[in-house]
């Protein structure tokens, strides 16, 4: 589950599509209960013909004792008519006991065709076939990519995407929840900030069955702000009430736009 929790936290950054290069540089903290559970750091590019995202996650303190982790995850693509057309995701983690890495790799049309992965030196390269007709993503980075740059355009979070890398499938549904005016003491500032909710159904054994039970029927609520020059989406705040470890939280801690 965490793996996964923080990969989400991560995703949301995929999500913006500007006419001159911006740069994102974000460290976020993520607690889960009593646990300062994890560091998120966070570079993110884009200008308008393509972008580039880079993340690292580490578990810290306590919780890196109990559940050691490391990730590493790139999305780099095109962007063409103000749509994300995604070329690579690619992904390396390590736990305490397994090396694992994973490459998705997307035609010139922006549709996946193979994943290649990886657990310690065992190779498994597939391609991407029988996908249902209803699937329009392939990983969860690009659909937030997506949801952004829909952001961007009307302000509104109401979209749904079903994804589909040739072994998980899931939907992914955001939805408008209106306006919030509160101050965040991390920004040291009061923001009106854009409230959205984001729940994840699985439609498939993903194997990762406390993750998708959690966000199925209890939301993931996302804050919104914007930088007043550049228009970039930052996130302010991530809260998921209730886990199987308590509630989860991301704050970001540092937030550099240029």
């Amino acid at each position: 589950m965490a793996k996964k929790i923080f990969l989400f936290c991560l995703s949301i950054f995929a999500m913006i599509n500007s006419a001159e290069a911006v740069t994102l540089n974000q460290q976020m903290d993520v607690n889960i209960g009593v646990f300062d559970a994890a560091k998120i750091e966070l570079n993110y590019k884009a200008n308008q013909d393509n972008f580039l995202i880079n993340a690292i996650v580490n578990t810290a303190n306590l919780f890196n004792t109990l559940y050691p982790f490391k990730g590493k995850y790139q999305s780099k693509g095109d962007i063409v008519n103000d749509k994300m057309k995604p070329e690579i995701y690619e992904t390396e983690t390590q736990t305490r006991n397994h090396v694992r890495t994973k490459k998705i790799f997307y035609d010139d049309k922006g549709i996946a065709y193979k994943r290649l992965s990886t657990k310690d030196k065992k190779v498994s390269e597939k391609p991407i076939i029988n996908v249902p007709p209803s699937v329009n993503a392939a990983d969860l980075q690009s659909v937030f990519a997506d949801l952004l740059n829909q952001f961007l355009k009307t302000q509104s979070c109401n979209m749904t995407r079903e994804v589909y890398d040739g072994k998980k499938h899931y939907k992914v549904i955001a939805k408008d929840n209106g306006m919030d005016k509160r101050y965040f003491t991390w920004y040291q500032k009061e923001e009106q900030a854009y409230r959205c909710s984001i729940y994840i159904e699985n439609l498939k054994d993903n194997n990762d069955n406390i993750l998708w039970e959690v966000t199925a029927e209890k939301p993931i609520k996302l804050w919104i702000g914007q930088d007043k020059k550049t228009k970039m989406p930052f996130v302010l705040q991530i809260v998921i009430d209730s886990t199987p470890l308590g509630m989860l939280e991301v704050t970001p801690s540092k937030v550099e736009i240029n």
